[in-house]
């Protein structure tokens, strides 16, 4: 016995009415978890499975940047790269609420880096739809955390 899947409505979704993703809190209780400040000697290592959660960040904001056109192909070089790097930091340490210093050694870099990567996305959310961009990704972000499950 085979059993339709149920219908869909073929109307296309607004991004203004999708719902507000919630941001995703490490839990301070963890043994892992830091003390005292953000980024000081008592930070918690990066595990593998936390790296790897920002690199799938990193990779969904370059396929929906692509796919929205706000970046064209045409101009594949450094500039690019970078915003999609400035990007996916913002939403790993926004929506996953990881440390500065965590994110840095994720993709790589240095903490100021992100931080200067932080401001940038943060003065750009000004325009609407890059706004609507950025919390986008922030959505997927925080789907991708739930589908890894509280392990991370």
């Amino acid at each position: 016995m085979t059993v339709d899947p149920p219908s869909l409505p073929q109307q296309p979704v607004s991004p203004a009415f999708l719902p507000v993703a919630m941001p995703v809190e490490w839990d301070p209780g963890a043994p892992n978890a830091s003390e005292g400040s953000e980024d000081g000697p008592g930070q918690r290592p990066l595990t593998p499975e936390r790296r790897l959660l920002c690199m799938i960040v990193r990779q969904l904001t370059e396929e929906l940047l692509r796919s929205t056109g706000l970046e064209s192909d045409q101009d594949p070089g450094r500039r690019a790269t970078s915003h999609v790097r400035q990007v996916a930091m913002y939403v790993c340490h926004v929506a996953y609420s990881m440390p500065m210093g965590e994110v840095a050694e994720a993709f790589g870099r240095d903490r100021s880096t992100v931080g200067h990567a932080c401001r940038m996305v943060e003065d750009r959310r000004d325009d609407r739809a890059y706004d609507t961009f950025v919390a986008i990704v922030e959505r997927m972000a925080s789907a991708v955390h739930l589908l890894a499950g509280r392990r991370i």
